[in-house]
């Protein structure tokens, strides 16, 4: 019985045998004949709770659990480890119930299988519970599961941004079951309302929904069935001489499941990346190797091809000319991206055209230029400095690149992307 809670029972006499600690006064919502339910914008992001922990001091008395058809055998409980974690997937649901209630974005279910969902998290929320008080009789010593009794809970709220990678969001709510309740799971069937009611709070908040819903836009929409990406005029002399424009160009793309690269390919803020490095992600972070920070919405993306195109609103962008000539064996190449981590932006590789492939009837350019994870995404240059391919995958063995890389090519992107090239 209360396998959850690390706690001691202290037994005692007098006064300590009947102790039993009331519920803090908490102003209960009036009831409603509807939920408000917010009418969010398509901009609205998913959050997803991913912890509960309970952060009381040692010594500290939030309780009674009592035992007997009338609860007359009581024990005080007292938390004897400090912080400790709930399993969340037993209330995980309670906090997606609420949010979807109100209208937010929510979680429906498990995923089944990997990468299976069409949008993940982009948001995750932890619940650090400050305050507590749980009270709990179980009327039939054989069975831990048939429970009554009361709970309430001050939690203090935090919101983490993925794409961000910090904290964007901190609120404190309390919940309550406003006097005793009936539980067929044990403590959780408690402890559940209480959780909903603080969860509540928090869905009524305007500073969460503003998280959730930024009154301002990272960017626009595109609203035509097909993106107009004008070309850039072509780079000639060499990779060197045009090295500070295609900087300009080449950026880092951080989205809900990790980073990659990516590049500018039109001066009005579209730019291409691997559909894998942004899957399951509304919004993403883009970085320029020129200092450039932008926010960007994925507007199209071909998980067949493996690419993507995020719309950035960001002024003064200098794109990649797209090469228009048919690559061929032998040609010299540069690969440019971001591996294994953001200090590592745009490095550069030097390489050579070893093949060009096709395997399940797409068609692929290999080559040995040096390319590692967080380098998907990134440019494939010629001699000159323009975009001809994307860097898609590399081979290993023992965990090691063998100098076989493939890269797609981007004279037949218009085939898997609703783009039109000018």
């Amino acid at each position: 019985m209360l396998k959850a809670m690390p706690f001691v029972l202290m037994l005692g006499v007098g006064a300590c045998a009947t102790y039993k600690k009331p519920l803090p006064a908490v102003a209960a919502a009036a009831p409603a004949a509807k939920p408000v339910v917010f009418k969010l914008t398509d901009r609205a992001r998913q959050a997803r709770l991913v912890a509960i922990v309970f952060d009381l001091p040692v010594g500290y008395r939030y309780g009674e659990v009592a035992g007997g058809s009338r609860c007359t055998t009581k024990q005080p409980l007292v938390n004897t480890k400090g912080s400790f974690e709930l399993e969340t997937k037993r209330y995980a649901d309670v906090f997606n119930d609420v949010m979807r209630k109100h209208g937010y974005p929510a979680e429906s279910g498990a995923e089944l299988f990997k990468d299976s969902k069409e949008r993940v998290a982009d948001l995750q929320v932890g619940a650090r519970i400050v305050e507590a008080v749980l009270n709990e009789c179980y009327p039939d010593y054989r069975n831990d599961l048939n429970a009554v009794g009361s709970a309430y809970l001050k939690i203090e709220w935090s919101v983490y941004s993925s794409i961000d990678r910090k904290v964007i969001f901190v609120a404190t709510t309390e919940g309550s079951t406003y006097g005793e309740v009936d539980s067929i799971v044990g403590e959780a069937g408690i402890v559940r309302p209480a959780l909903a009611d603080a969860s509540e709070r928090l869905a009524m908040s305007p500073g969460y929904r503003e998280v959730i819903d930024p009154a301002k836009a990272p960017v626009e929409v595109a609203k035509a069935t097909k993106i107009k990406i004008k070309r850039a005029k072509q780079f000639s002399g060499s990779v060197t001489s045009n090295i500070e424009s295609i900087k300009k160009a080449v950026a880092t793309v951080t989205a809900n499941k990790g980073l990659g690269s990516g590049f500018v390919i039109s001066d009005d803020g579209a730019v291409l990346t691997a559909e894998h490095v942004v899957s399951g992600s509304k919004f993403v972070k883009v970085n320029t190797a020129a200092g450039k920070e932008c926010y960007g919405e994925v507007v199209a993306a071909s998980k067949q091809r493996d690419l993507a195109i995020v719309r950035v609103d960001c002024a003064g962008l200098s794109p990649l000319p797209l090469g228009r000539e048919k690559i061929l064996e032998g040609g010299e190449v540069f690969a440019v991206g971001t591996p294994l981590s953001p200090k590592l932006q745009f490095s550069v590789t030097k390489g050579v055209v070893s093949g060009l492939r096709t395997f399940e009837q797409m068609d692929y350019i290999q080559s040995d230029v040096s390319v590692l994870p967080g380098s998907s995404g990134g440019p494939l240059l010629d001699a000159r400095g323009n975009a001809v391919g994307m860097t898609t995958a590399g081979i290993t063995s023992s965990a090691a690149p063998v100098g076989v890389n493939f890269f797609i090519p981007l004279l037949d992107m218009e085939k898997y992307l609703p783009v039109e090239l000018e």
